[in-house]
């Protein structure tokens, strides 16, 4: 058994996805399940198709290849705006893709037509993050060189919020993408298949039931897999919260003083390292780093233990004056999301998976190129 270990609990996400159905289906909006932290796990993909998943959402084309390709058809959606150098990988292993760049957008359209393929953009539109999007006075002419392209379909538009600027996203921001939707469909002459309302930022705003309407499209993550609000990091009802368990054996615990003895320079990530004088400790130190996860992010589980700093292999943690854990004892930790990412990345962190059904994964079949629009 290694001393490090990632616990999954796949009934817990399939129960996730299933109540995010539930909140998502009475208003016809579509949920794309975002598994990009699992970076090609199948025992995660496939607990997210377990729970009705219509969509299967990435940032990565290298995750989408490690999933097998037998299985029913659910469309996979690239998330990452794509470069043109890899139009021929998108084109072939997603059925749509998040665009904001004609240059890329036409790369698409040259490799559909190689391909004999047809492919579904969704224009991203800057609503005030400040990370990926046209500006919305500029969709227009997007659209207008878009819409021309011979194996490209305009299937929607979406925003993003609350990644880079974290801004919050809100009925407003929404309402404002809900009519640049309907001033696009009256430009290309047809109605848009998504309004992508963003990721899990606005399920505050369908569980308190104030979803503009015309929103029919959510790309959700981070509840999805933590259970919480990414704004607050409060729990979300209904979602469970436990999904994921790091946890690490003990192999030093020692009493030391809290403050460190000698001149205090830089440390391995240059950084100065403060410390607050709490006097004699009982340490424990874990086979666990900042190459594994960010330890800013993780959670004590267990009681009376708290982290008092990483270096690249060692987490170290206070286990309390009272303590009566020894060496080889296993201490667990909830991970926020920095440190589930970590974990699944790191290759010196066991993934262990309970609860994962024996059904296929979905692929999707070629588009094949015909006229006309969606």
């Amino acid at each position: 058994m290694s001393s490090t270990v990632l616990h999954f609990d796949a009934r817990k996400l399939t129960e996730n996805v299933q109540t995010l159905q539930g909140l998502c289906a009475p208003l016809d909006i579509t949920l794309a399940t975002v598994v990009k932290a699992g970076c090609g796990w199948e025992a995660l993909a496939r607990a997210a198709l377990d729970g009705g998943c219509a969509m299967l959402a990435d940032s990565r084309l290298e995750n989408f290849a490690r999933l097998p390709s037998e299985g029913p058809v659910v469309p996979r959606m690239l998330l990452r705006l794509p470069a043109p150098s890899e139009a021929g990988s998108v084109v072939r292993q997603c059925d749509i893709s998040l665009n904001s760049e004609y240059a890329a957008i036409a790369a698409l359209d040259a490799a559909a037509q190689r391909l004999g393929r047809r492919h579904r953009v969704l224009l991203m539109v800057e609503l005030g993050d400040r990370r990926e999007g046209i500006l919305p006075q500029d969709l227009p002419a997007l659209i207008d060189r878009v819409r021309h392209l011979p194996a490209i379909d305009v299937a929607g538009i979406g925003t993003n919020l609350g990644c880079l600027g974290g801004i919050r996203t809100t009925a407003e921001k929404l309402s404002q993408l809900t009519v640049l939707a309907t001033e696009a469909e009256a430009r290309l002459g047809y109605r848009l298949a998504y309004v992508s309302g963003g990721n899990s930022g606005a399920l505050p705003l369908l569980l308190e039931g104030r979803m503009p309407a015309g929103i029919n499209h959510l790309r959700v993550g981070f509840s999805m897999l933590l259970g919480r609000d990414p704004y607050t990091d409060a729990p979300l009802p209904g979602l469970h919260s436990d999904v994921f368990e790091l946890e690490a054996e003990l192999i030093e615990v020692r009493s030391k003083h809290s403050l460190p003895e000698g001149e205090v320079v830089l440390d391995a990530f240059g950084r100065v390292p403060r410390f607050e004088d709490r006097g004699e400790q009982v340490r424990g130190i874990l086979g666990l780093g900042r190459l594994d996860t960010d330890f800013e992010s993780l959670q004590p589980l267990d009681p009376g233990v708290g982290i008092i700093g990483a270096s690249s292999d060692h987490l170290v943690v206070d286990l309390g004056v009272a303590t009566e854990r020894r060496v080889g004892d296993r201490l667990r930790f909830a991970p926020g999301y920095g440190a589930l990412v970590q974990a699944m990345l790191s290759p010196y962190v066991e993934k262990r998976s309970a609860g994962v059904s024996s059904l296929p994964l979905p692929v999707r079949p070629p588009l094949r190129v015909s006229p006309g629009h969606p």
